[in-house]
């Protein structure tokens, strides 16, 4: 059986504790193995190398038993998303087609963290090739919530999400391109940054199974917003971030659209939350995004089309094995992200509207949503991350017309899911779903802080304080 305590420890105190020789590594990659095992019915993990992982947290442990100086990260286990490159494991990115897809070296943000000895774990299920929000998983099996295992846990990262809420590993990392780090630790009651993408990225895509490379990203993600940030410092070389005073504080509150349409409990748990930052001296400020959404939801829409359809050809020309788009497409086994790369497929958008969305589109809807912020004086804005709390799982699989009721009226799932987060990719602004609390059905509800492109550091220092206010989740009873 596992140790609760080496399993409730935060990925801050487990590298604390293993550096200073009060834990050895060995013995806590060990307890997490055993956890994962017995949690195997979460199906939040693709791929997994036991007699890797030991030995692994065996060699921090020698290192440490000569006297040399640890990594920052050291003894640290992280689980990785299916489709990030791990060398010698397969970047299958969840779907049968790509699973002999061997990687030949680390992406490079993995190689980050590995340079800092943390150790890699496993490899995460996902939905299908990214291309959905629940994680509802025919090929891998469907990736269950912690919270409530007949339901979803958000996606694509879902296994990430899964396996963090789960305690079965401490960090991780997920890919963002409409919400899929966000989505899943919102639905979770997790943490995950979405980083600043424009006017480049902060973090490197190399190595990653693409979805519409204007707008993918990769996203650490922890149970707290702390270990959100000692990833984030680790893969970026920047300081571990500073916690500000919220006395005083502005905070934009985006009304229209991102509070609108609410289920009753993710409304009461975030107006909730926004009660608390105002007690603990935030100043909330509503603003109208009239400015950005509209056009910067067309952005996105024209960009993740144009991506589906022309972005994985050359990843697949790179590989060994001789693998065509078409095969590919012909082989998903989810029929939600198999009609979303046929609908690519047969979309034919003309290239001077694409090119207008990714210059002067994108650029007038960043300087209008930087004009908002810096006219109102506003370190960030903030919204409920997801209008709804962690749907159910739905027997045969999700499609892309599924609705959901929200207060009497049908809503289309996959919409209602993407609705929140879809525009912060569009912009390349950071992202960040900070835990805000449980509905009365004791399911994860988040709420987000979206911020100006490159202060991501300044972003993870006020999701701290926004959960220092808010509290911690308690964890699922599994």
């Amino acid at each position: 059986m596992t140790a609760p305590f080496l399993l409730e420890l935060s990925a801050e105190e487990a590298v604390r504790r293993i550096a200073r020789a009060e834990l050895r590594a060995e013995e806590y990659a060990s307890h997490l193995l055993s956890r994962c095992r017995e949690l195997k019915s979460l199906n939040t993990v693709t791929w997994i190398d036991e007699a890797r992982v030991l030995e692994a947290a065996r060699a921090v442990d020698r290192r440490r038993a000569r006297g040399e100086r640890p990594g920052q990260l050291a003894g640290l286990p992280f689980i990785v998303k299916d489709n990030i490159d791990v060398a010698g494991t397969p970047s299958a990115a969840a779907t049968l087609t790509l699973r002999d897809n061997i990687a030949k070296s680390n992406a490079p943000v993995v190689q980050r963290l590995l340079d800092c000895d943390a150790i890699f774990f496993a490899r995460a299920n996902m939905h299908e090739l990214a291309g959905g929000g629940t994680s509802s998983n025919p090929s891998f099996g469907t990736v269950r919530n912690p919270y409530d295992t007949k339901r979803l846990p958000g996606g694509s990262s879902g296994g990430t999400a899964a396996a963090l809420a789960a305690q079965i590993v401490p960090v991780g990392l997920g890919s963002d391109t409409a919400g899929s780090v966000r989505i899943p630790s919102a639905l979770s009651g997790t943490a995950g940054l979405r980083p600043t993408i424009l006017p480049q990225k902060l973090y490197p895509d190399a190595g990653v199974v693409p979805l519409a490379l204007d707008l993918d990203t990769i996203g650490p993600m922890a149970r707290t917003i702390a270990d959100v940030a000692l990833l984030h410092a680790a893969i970026t070389g920047m300081p571990f971030p500073v916690v500000p005073d919220l006395h005083g504080l502005r905070i934009g509150v985006p009304r229209k659209p991102y509070w609108e349409d609410l289920e009753p409990e993710v409304e009461r748990v975030t107006t909730d939350g926004l009660a608390k930052l105002r007690s603990a001296g935030a100043v909330l400020v509503d603003i109208d995004t009239e400015s950005y959404y509209p056009l910067a939801s067309e952005v996105y829409r024209t960009l993740v089309m144009n991506g589906i359809r022309n972005d994985l050809r050359p990843y697949l020309a790179g590989l060994s094995q001789r693998m065509t788009l078409e095969q590919i497409v012909a082989g998903i086994a989810s029929k939600d992200t198999k009609a979303l790369f046929e609908s690519a497929r047969d979309l034919d958008t003309p290239p001077g509207e694409v090119e207008r969305a990714r210059t002067t589109s994108r650029q007038k809807i960043t300087g209008a949503y930087q004009d908002l912020l810096r006219h109102h004086a506003l370190a960030a804005i903030i919204f409920p991350t997801e209008p709804i709390v962690a749907p159910l799982i739905k027997e045969g699989g999700d499609l892309r017309d599924d609705e959901i009721e929200i207060n009497g009226k049908m809503q289309n799932k996959n919409f209602l899911l993407l609705r929140n987060t879809h525009v912060t990719g569009a912009l390349g602004v950071p992202g960040l779903s900070v835990p805000a609390g449980l509905s009365k059905q004791g399911l994860p509800v988040g709420l987000e802080l979206d911020g100006l492109a490159g202060h991501d550091s300044e972003l993870l220092g006020l999701g701290m304080a926004v959960e220092r206010v808010l509290g911690p989740l308690p964890a699922p009873k599994l």
